[in-house]
Parts: C-alpha cells; sequence; structure tokens
C-alpha cells in the first residue's frame, strides 16, 4: 500500500513539475512479465538525487536501492523513499564496497529488482564518470540480467550544488537487457565480469546519443 502511494506521490511531482519522458517501459514490463518476478539489475547513470524516486516510480514492482543517509533526514521523504525501497547506509557503510555488495546480493536472493549507479556517486558535472564494476560483479555471481537505464535532465534540475530542485524536463530510457547467461563458456570470472561491464558502458553511451 504505502509503495503505490509512494509511487503516485512521485508521478504527480515529476509528471508536472519536471514534464517527465519515458521511452521503453512498455518494453520493459514484456520482459519483466517473461521472467514471472524474477529480479533484474538497473543500472542506471547518476546525475542527482533526483535519479532513485524517478526510477522508482516508473518501475513497475518494488525495487531496492541503497540510498546515503543524508536523504533520510526530511521526515516524509524519508517515508515515500523507503516505501520505493530505499536503503539508508551511512558514510563510513557507503565506503565499505564488500559490504554492500554483500546487501545488494541478499536483496536479489529475496527477490527483489535492484538499482544501482554504477558511477558510484552523483556527477558533479552531468557527465558520465568512470565506471565501477559492481553491477557487472552481481550480475554474474547472481546469472541476473542488467537493464541499462539512461536518464538524462536530472541534472539540469537538481545538480549536486543546488539545495532544491528546478522545474526542467528530464527522460529516462530502459535500454535492451543484458544477460550473463549468454557470455561465451570458458571465460574467467574477469572476463564475465569486464564483458558486462562493457556491454553496459555501450549501452548507456548509445543511449545519451540517441542511438
Amino acid at each position: 500500500m504505502l509503495f503505490k502511494l509512494a509511487q503516485i506521490f512521485f508521478r504527480i511531482y515529476f509528471f508536472i513539475y519536471h514534464r517527465v519522458s519515458v521511452k521503453g517501459l512498455t518494453e520493459l514490463k514484456k520482459f519483466l512479465a517473461g521472467r514471472n518476478g524474477k529480479p533484474v539489475i538497473l543500472a542506471a547513470n547518476h546525475e542527482s538525487y533526483l535519479d532513485p524516486p524517478l526510477v522508482g516510480m516508473l518501475y513497475p514492482h518494488a525495487i531496492r536501492f541503497i540510498a546515503w543517509d543524508e536523504l533520510f533526514k526530511v521526515p516524509v521523504f524519508a517515508s515515500l523513499i523507503r516505501a520505493l525501497g530505499a536503503v539508508p547506509v551511512n558514510q563510513q557503510d557507503k565506503n565499505s564496497a564488500a559490504s554492500l555488495l554483500r546487501d545488494v546480493i541478499g536483496f536479489i536472493k529475496d527477490g527483489y529488482s535492484v538499482l544501482i549507479f554504477p558511477e558510484g556517486e552523483r556527477s558533479p558535472d552531468g557527465n558520465l564518470q568512470p565506471f565501477e564494476g559492481g553491477a557487472a560483479l552481481i550480475a554474474s555471481k547472481t546469472e541476473t540480467p542488467i537493464v541499462p537505464v539512461w536518464i538524462d535532465g536530472t541534472f539540469e534540475a537538481y545538480p549536486i550544488f543546488r539545495k532544491f530542485p528546478r522545474p526542467r524536463h528530464v527522460a529516462v530510457t530502459f535500454g535492451e537487457p543484458i544477460f550473463p547467461e549468454k557470455l561465451p563458456a570458458g571465460m574467467t570470472e574477469k572476463e564475465r565480469r569486464q564483458t558486462l561491464l562493457d556491454s553496459l558502458e555501450r549501452s548507456l553511451a548509445a543511449m545519451r546519443d540517441g542511438e
């Protein structure tokens, strides 16, 4: 119930205040229907604090995502992002990669799709930053497909240096899934991870460039 209420709240906010446009959601829903509830890894670029609730309100099912505990200092907002699946961590935990990876793998084993930002932190200038390997590692270990998600406009709406969002247009594109099980047999674990990461980078770059 709270999940649906949070989705409704953020849909009103994003569609009215940011005039959000969405591509690929119909195809994503068809893909998810064929998976019969099995989770996916949503891997998105990260421009703003707006990104997690934006993806969370569009995704048709409950998800889990790690969020810095600073976001939970506003009571009403904290309740809403918790309902969407946010799990708070403090700065010390945020810097403990192994612990966070275990948490995310645990969410997947519990049947939840997860939202991951491969850049690790918000972009300081709106450009795509170098990727960390967490999404590829989790996908390889759990054999979970990666769904690339490109977010455009949230940097202009709510960049890292602003206190409050501006009414700027934002857009979200859901890309074609990347399947770990389709990797060639005989690859080492390191090769599997790098191949998945390269595929994710190419997919996000293509969506960024409108290809």
